[in-house]
């Protein structure tokens, strides 16, 4: 009897270490569900672990910065979803923006920057593996010629991003243009995320705007909800000059830009992780292109290849 239960004990003990090695991280407070006063009254609200123009490291504008975001009862999931918006201040343009990280914030938001501060628990997102996308759902009203973009980027310590930053710096990253034109209804995105480094990541900082960045338009919106971090490790798939594929997928359509000098025309494939073509269809490079696909929910590899030229990207579908 007691040869059996040390037995079992041992195997409870493996299992509760198994189960841990399989445990991904994910974001805290992902469907924007909690928020607290950050100390400019009952009516300013943030969302828990995340942070907004009224807390960046910079106490002396936290207090007259505008609020270009709110708490919204048109939920995806659970009660709320984030709201941002665009705004204009003293001629400024400030397009609502939101991080898991925090905030560098000067007069000039040509300047500013996001960052991840190890030392500060409210400032950082931990990872112990790399994700292979972002998903979440999304509803925006972007003013013709704007739309919202996320940005997230894998790294180790602390790091500070700026809108215009080389991405090869990182272990990893990825950058979502979400549609320009109206998106009425709840609708779920894809963003992969590619890799430059083989290193063991430590942090991921997300940074979410309403605009595009510093030419944003005044009066743009963005509702977002119920983010979520996809980890499809050891698949075996090798990214080719991903960063020069631009993939957003949204309700059953794959909107794809290869950013090259030329507009020659380019062959799409998607593969299923056995290497079968599951789609096949053309483009034309520096043009935005938007194909339907009716695909079971997944892994895939895209494919564009024109020249001599091949860039592959894996996306969760």
């Amino acid at each position: 009897m007691k040869k059996f239960l040390h037995l079992f004990l041992i195997a409870g003990v493996l299992i509760l270490w198994i189960s841990n090695l399989n445990a991904q991280s994910q974001f805290v407070n992902p469907g924007f569900e909690e928020w607290e006063e950050i100390g400019f009254g009952p009516n300013i609200l943030e969302p828990v672990n995340w942070s907004s123009l009224k807390s960046t490291d910079n106490e002396d504008l936290n207090g007259r910065a505008p609020v270009v975001w709110d708490r919204s009862e048109e939920a995806h999931g659970g009660n709320y979803s984030l709201h941002l918006f665009t705004v204009s201040v003293f001629g400024l343009l400030v397009p609502g923006t939101i991080t898991n990280g925090r905030i560098h914030a000067t007069p000039n938001p040509a300047e500013g920057y996001t960052y991840t501060d190890p030392d500060h628990e409210q400032w950082h997102t931990s990872i112990t593996s790399k994700p292979d996308s972002l998903v979440g759902w999304y509803k925006a009203n972007p003013v013709p010629g704007d739309y919202a973009k996320v940005r997230a980027v894998v790294h180790r310590g602390y790091i500070a991003v700026s809108e215009y930053q080389d991405t090869t710096d990182f272990i990893g990253s990825g950058t979502l243009y979400l549609s320009g034109e109206p998106v009425d209804e709840w609708t779920r995105f894809s963003m992969p995320i590619h890799y430059y480094l083989d290193e063991d990541p430590e942090f991921i900082l997300i940074t979410i705007a309403s605009s595009k960045g510093t030419d944003a338009v005044v009066g743009s919106e963005l509702w977002l909800d119920d983010l979520e971090l996809i980890y499809n490790n050891g698949s075996g798939i090798a990214e080719e000059n991903a960063d020069n594929l631009n993939i957003f997928s949204a309700n059953n359509r794959l909107n794809i830009l290869v950013t090259d000098h030329e507009n020659d025309e380019y062959i799409l494939r998607i593969y299923d992780l056995n290497g079968k073509v599951q789609m096949q269809n053309t483009g034309v490079l520096n043009q935005r292109s938007s194909y339907h696909y009716n695909l079971p929910e997944g892994i895939y590899v895209v494919s564009i290849s024109y020249g001599n030229k091949l860039l592959t990207k894996k996306i969760n579908l």
